[in-house]
């Protein structure tokens, strides 16, 4: 996407539009990206224009290299080993698995401005569509934006604990915008929230794609769920209250086929509350799925350029030891003849795709991917893989995501209300939570002897490398511990990022977070 500058100073406005539509099975589907024209802004007709920009600055966020790699790997889920010469990138991977990382680092600081341009353009829009004449289909969009600013000040919030923030009618760009600290951005979360809820409309009365009530809900809890962190103060009944209204809404279940959900064209699961849509027809700067985990030989299809990089640790793998082997959130072969390798976790001997000739290193050695790595100084097979949603072989853009990406789906719901009936004593609940998702997933049900280990371990069976570890792990106490590849605790203070200097810069009003 083309970064384009906004300035009512010098009467300039230069606002993004696209809308591209493809077909998916019984479903026409919206793309929203963009592009430029003043003459957007003075016809209600073109309202998707202020709209559409505001959804195209999601896509940025699921990358190695942007908010989706903050969430994964400074955590246990993912770590990039250095591999000989490969993957050191100036300390960068060591420095996020460590939590050494400092102001100036790469992804802190892409994910930084990543979000912030979601912040402004959703205040664009807000202050365009809020000049043309009132209709109820202005008004839905003006909800469906502050929603989606909503989500960027969240995760603003979640990771930095500070947030910039203006008015979307506070136009005197020469002062910089306030900031508000963790606790006030929670509040204003709260109270934005419980604000467009009863505005929003149902996932039957909107088409795929666009947010909806639930994903309003669900953002709430995830606010509550998270509140003890950001205040101080629990919200465990809160978290309850919301994602029960989610649940029992029935417009959401638990997919019975885990994997159908990760599938090429995944579009309208019978799971998903909010996605990002993608479309691997076109370049969206989409990040990348799989290129940087497989082995530079597992080439498929128009897969030609694949940087062996990413993997999970032992910390995490050995949290899998004792689950059975009916959980089919482990492995799934149904692509092994379109690529050569399953889904789930790539472990052991790999192949080439057809034949199941074995595969080598470009040594020679056998390409037999195992959980021990040397984080510092890894050979070429060092290290589990992970292939969580299915490529497309025949793609034109083998950097894009032929699949959309979930933010948040129903099973993360009933887990998080899981986690919540725990934390306020209802274990019988919580239980019952726990195993609606794991007899879907074909594992052995647990029985009364339930344990908040057992809820944070269920999150990582059925949530991993969806963006979701790092808020996981600093809520249940286990963000700076000691793990494979890191042999010292990382300070407390890690549990926020620094300010990038560059933000630190030109705004007065932030103050670098403590410890950095």
């Amino acid at each position: 996407m083309k970064k384009m500058k906004f300035n009512l100073l010098i009467k300039v406005l230069m606002i993004f539009v696209a809308v591209s539509l493809f077909s998916c099975t019984k479903l026409n589907e919206k793309v929203f990206d963009e592009s430029s024209g003043k003459s957007l802004i003075t016809n209600p007709a073109n309202a998707p224009g202020l709209v559409n920009p505001v959804y195209a600055a999601l896509r940025p966020l699921i990358s190695l290299w942007n908010n989706w790699g903050l969430q994964e790997a400074s955590t246990d889920e993912l770590f990039v080993p250095t591999r000989g010469t490969d993957w050191y990138d100036n300390g960068s991977w060591q420095a996020m698995h460590w939590h050494t990382w400092t102001s100036e680092h790469a992804i802190i600081n892409s994910s930084w401005n990543t979000i912030m341009t979601g912040i402004s353009r959703a205040n664009t829009g807000i202050f365009y569509l809020k000049k043309f004449p009132s209709t109820p289909a202005i008004n839905e969009d003006i909800v469906e934006v502050r929603f989606l600013r909503a989500y960027f000040v969240y995760l603003c919030n979640d990771n930095w604990g500070q947030t910039p923030f203006r008015k979307w009618d506070e136009t005197n760009y020469s002062v910089p915008p306030k900031i508000m600290n963790r606790k006030e951005a929670t509040t204003w979360l709260i109270t934005e929230l419980k604000a467009l809820i009863p505005l929003m409309k149902t996932k039957s009365q909107l088409p795929f794609g666009r947010v909806t009530k639930a994903a309003a809900q669900t953002l709430l809890a995830k606010v509550y769920l998270e509140q003890k962190v950001y205040t101080g103060t629990a919200a465990w009944n809160d978290v309850i209250t919301e994602t029960t209204k989610v649940i029992k809404s029935g417009d959401y279940t638990i997919d019975p086929d885990y994997w159908a959900q990760f599938q090429n064209k995944n579009a309208d699961r019978e799971e998903a509350i909010f996605t990002i849509l993608y479309n691997d027809e076109y370049n969206f700067n989409g990040g990348v799925r799989v290129n940087f985990t497989l082995h530079y030989n597992q080439v498929f299809g128009n897969y030609t350029s694949l940087w062996n990089g990413g993997c999970i640790t032992d910390t995490y793998w050995k949290t899998w030891e004792k689950t059975d082997s009916a959980d089919v959130r482990k492995y799934d072969g149904r692509i092994i003849p379109l690529t050569g390798f399953n889904q789930g976790f790539l472990v052991g001997q790999q192949y080439a795709i057809g034949t199941r000739t074995p595969l080598k290193t470009r040594t020679g050695a056998p390409l037999i991917f195992t959980a021990d790595v040397n984080f510092t100084n890894a050979t070429e097979a060092m290290g589990i893989r992970v292939i969580k949603y299915a490529p497309n072989p025949q793609t034109t853009h083998q950097f894009e995501g032929s699949d959309d990406f979930y933010i948040f789906r129903i099973s993360d719901v009933y887990l998080m209300r899981a986690e919540a009936e725990f934390r306020t004593g209802d274990v019988a609940a919580a239980l019952a939570d726990v195993n609606a998702v794991r007899s879907k997933r074909h594992a052995t049900p647990r029985t009364s002897s339930l344990t908040l280990t057992d809820i944070y371990n269920e999150r990582g069976y059925e949530l991993y490398w969806e963006g979701k570890r790092r808020g996981d792990m600093i809520r249940f106490g286990t963000y700076n511990e000691v793990m494979s590849g890191r042999p010292n605790v990382s300070p407390a203070y890690t549990d926020v990022y620094p300010i990038p200097q560059s933000a630190l810069d030109v705004n007065p009003n932030l103050k670098q977070n403590p410890g950095y």
